[in-house]
């Protein structure tokens, strides 16, 4: 992800090589950007699940299969939002990652009441991230789920559906 100059960011975005260097000393800060970019796109995606007090199983699954969706359709953003160590973090980006994560302890909340379940919420929340999370990085890292699906004759995401369908 970093293999990449200010000058080649310049070019590609049709600005002059000193303009970029106007807006950002280095390219970590580009990274960061970006890094943010995908934590509020990914949490506005999560937003747009509809919570149904009905049927709320569903609505868990349907939070956790966007997660995973957005992870296999932006894998190069999802890397940069997980897999990359930085020293510091800026205020945009530490923000963007407490949106993102509120939006799925909010969910987590809604889902545990819902079901009148007496679990912490926040505990909740990060088995349930945890869950999407590692399928997620085993679907991008290994075939595995890809396999395993192939040998259960489902789909990668099937196979994620029925996996959330587990944890309710």
């Amino acid at each position: 992800m970093a293999d990449f100059t200010l000058r080649e960011v310049a070019n590609l975005s049709g600005v002059s090589h000193a303009a970029v260097y106007r807006h950002f000393q280095h390219k970590d800060e580009v990274l960061e950007i970006l890094s943010a970019i995908g934590f509020d796109r990914l949490a506005s995606l999560q937003k747009k699940v509809a919570k149904d007090k009905k049927n709320p199983d569903e609505y868990f699954v349907k939070l956790g299969l966007v997660y995973i969706q957005f992870a296999l359709k932006n894998p190069n953003y999802y890397k940069l939002m997980f897999q990359t160590k930085r020293e510091k973090e800026s205020k945009q980006l530490k923000q963007s990652k407490l949106r993102s994560y509120a939006v799925l302890v909010h969910g987590c909340r809604f889902y545990l009441k819902t079901k009148k379940r007496k679990e912490n919420h926040r505990s909740f929340a990060l088995m349930s991230w945890s869950l999407v999370h590692g399928f997620s990085n085993l679907s991008l890292e290994t075939n595995f789920p890809l396999s395993e699906g192939k040998r259960l004759n489902q789909s990668q995401i099937e196979l994620a559906e029925t996996m959330l369908r587990y944890a309710t």
